[in-house]
Formats: C-alpha cells, structure tokens, sequence
C-alpha cells in the first residue's frame, strides 16, 4: 500500500467515524444508538453478521442481545458465550480470530455453525464494562481477499479491521451507556410514576429487571382533603383541576423529598409508601415528617389565599407488606399490597372522629425516635372489620 493508498484509507476511516458519531447522537432511544453502530460496523468493516451484547448495571449478566445480519443466521447462533462475555470483561481488547474452533483457549467455547472468523471489541463506559461489539466472518471480497496472508485458508478480519472496531467501540461506548440508563430512567418512572424522588430512581437503577415481589417492611400514608366535595360542587371544573394540581404539587413534593413513593392518587388524596422498594431504618420517622410538613404546608397556603379553606386528613401505619411489579409487557405497575394497607386506610378516616388531621398508629409511633415529635396517646381504636384494635396516637 501506498502513502497515498494509506493516507485515503485514513481519510475515509476519520470521515465513517464521524458519520457515526452524528448518527449515534441523533439516536432516539438505545434500540436506534445499537442498530447503527451495529450497521455501521458490518458495513464499514466489511462483515456478513453484527452483534451488540449489553450486560445488565447491575449483575454484570448478558441482558440484551442486537443483531444485524448480511446472511441468514439465527439470533441465538450469534450471541456470545459466557465463556466469551466473561474473557472480554476479563482483558478488556480487541479479540480477533482467524478460526475460534482452532484457537485455544477460544476452542473451549460456544460458537455458532455459520461462524468461521470473529472479531470482538469490548464497550467500556467510565471503566464501566457494558458489553461486546461482535462481528462474524469476514465477507469475501476482491479487496479482502487480496488483504489476506499467503496460504490462508479462508477469509479472515484483518489488524487493520481490528484497530478500526476498536475505535468505533471506544467511540460508542459513552452514548450506549447513556442511552441504556435513559432507558431504564424511563422503565423506572413507568413502573413507579413520575412522582419518584430522584435519588430513589437512581438506586431503582441498580437492577437489571422490574423488581420482584417480595415481602417488606414498609410504613403506608393515606391523605384524604375535608371540605373537597363542598367546594368541587359549588366551584367550576376548571377552579377544581387548578386546586388539585397545586395541592397536588404541595403534598407530593413532601413525600418524595423524604424518599416515599406516591403510589396512587385517590380523587382528592393519595396513598404514599415509605420502604418500598427501598427500605430503610427511618422510614416511619420520615413519613411522619412528611405528614407534618404536608399539614404545614396547606395550612400557610389556605392562610394566604392560595388554596381553598380545607383541611387534610393524614392516616399512618407499618408492617410487613407484598411489594411488586404486576402487569403484562405492555402495561406494568408497582404494587403494595397487605394488610398494612388496609389498617393505614382505616385510621385516616378516623381523622373525622377525632377532628385531627394526622393519626399515626402504635407500629409507626414505635419506630419514631422518642421525644423527636409531640403526640397524644388515643389508646386503642376499633377499626371498621377489624377483630383487633390497634393504638392510636394523635399528632399534634
């Protein structure tokens, strides 16, 4: 090859990595960021298969599988190994193969019946290990054929091909890992609601699929508006969605800012968790704040004028509960169910009972750091349905 030849080969590799790295950043979503850079690859690099393998955030297990095919082969033929996923995370380089069934260590692994030469680029983000770029069998060409050694049996990538799937992978590597986590972002806020804290949704990241049911301690709220159906009958719709929505805002906000999850909006109210899926040693001092603040809150905005005169209405208990993703693939919903829940929805409505705006049962009253707020003992409560009363404290 001549200078001339070697300087048009890098021209036309500096102009292929930027056409895809504008292609990469106008992906819509990951399934787009893998298809191209997988496209882009067989193509350039002149392959007749391509394979993105992304591992999960959190266990480091093959999640998902991209395949983009010049011949017919079946997906699973393609995926790679275990053995394989685990050596790229291992060495972290370029592997490429003239004959992986002749190449030990790689003779020991899973390989499909179409593939003959392979070629793999390891996707590390931030020394992150996200996964593999795999082409297979190095289309035959004039051009390849003639890149080929004296004597070589086949065709086969060559160091040139490798050095190239070595920059497209380092290049890509940082928008796929975006891309993912965006993705997951959305899957979390999907299952959870948009009314999701922050740093909770960053720690929902950690798993690599929707979490499972399972049993938790967790502290329920319930929060129910007085005086709502007075006003809704005598105020126009429109005033009505103006106040729920800054009502909303208001009280929403005290529950994720202390890491509870609203799980329901209920009409005029709404049921809050504290624990699930994330538990945590405070999680009933922390609803118990939440409620407090919720109160203050409404009290200096109906002060101002800002909201209609109304009260709230706040019931809290804890306990074991079953916590879990249900649903189907095209719609999904986190769900807390248990005994817990219906004893939370109880004591709320004994708020008209006692004309107080925040009962907290015995087991969440248990759980607060003595001294920490004010509370009058109301003994034990019978509850609608209930065999057993449980003791109530009023906040006050």
């Amino acid at each position: 090859m001549t200078e001339l030849d070697e300087l048009r080969r890098d021209v036309g590799q500096l102009s292929l990595l930027n056409d895809i790295a504008v292609a990469l950043g106008s992906a819509k979503d990951l399934d787009a960021a893998v298809h191209t850079l997988v496209s882009r690859s067989v193509d350039a690099i002149g392959a007749e298969q391509g394979v993105v393998t992304l591992v999960g955030r959190a266990s480091g297990d093959a999640a998902a599988t991209f395949v983009r095919t010049v011949r017919d082969a079946r997906g699973s033929d393609l995926r790679p190994d275990e053995a394989l996923m685990a050596w790229m995370d291992a060495n972290r380089r370029t592997l490429r193969l003239a004959d992986p069934r002749a190449e030990a260590p790689f003779s020991g692994f899973q390989w499909g019946e179409s593939v003959r030469s392979v070629l793999c680029a390891p996707l590390i983000s931030a020394g992150r290990f996200l996964g593999v770029l795999t082409l297979y069998n190095k289309r035959a060409t004039a051009a390849s054929l003639e890149a080929q050694p004296a004597g070589a049996s086949g065709v086969a990538f060559t160091p040139e091909d490798g050095r190239l799937l070595t920059i497209l992978a380092m290049q890509s590597a940082q928008t796929l890992d975006a891309a993912q986590k965006a993705t997951e972002h959305t899957r979390i806020l999907n299952i959870f609601g948009r009314h999701t804290a922050p740093a909770v949704v960053e720690e929902l990241l950690r798993y690599d699929a929707d979490p499972p049911g399972r049993r938790t301690h967790a502290c329920i709220m319930f929060l129910d508006v007085r005086g709502f159906t007075t006003f809704a009958e005598q105020a126009e719709p429109e005033a009505v969605v103006t106040f729920l929505n800054r009502f909303f805002g208001l009280t929403i906000d005290a529950v994720t800012s202390r890491g509870g999850i609203v799980h329901q909006l209920l009409g005029d109210g709404f049921m809050a968790v504290f624990g699930a899926p994330l538990a945590t040693p405070d999680d009933c001092m922390r609803a118990v704040e939440a409620a407090l603040d919720i109160v203050a809150r409404v009290e200096a905005e109906v002060a101002s004028g800002e909201l209609q005169p109304v009260r709230v209405g706040i019931g809290l208990h804890a306990g074991e509960v079953i916590a879990g993703t249900v649903g189907s693939a095209q719609h999904k919903e986190y769900k807390v169910t248990g005994d817990v829940v219906n004893v939370a929805a109880r004591v709320e409505g004994l708020n008209k009972t006692y004309d107080s705006q925040v009962l907290v049962t015995d087991a969440v009253w248990a759980r607060v750091p003595p001294g920490q707020f004010a509370a009058e003992p109301l003994g034990r409560v019978d509850l609608r349905g209930r065999s057993v009363a449980p003791e109530v404290h009023r906040l006050v």
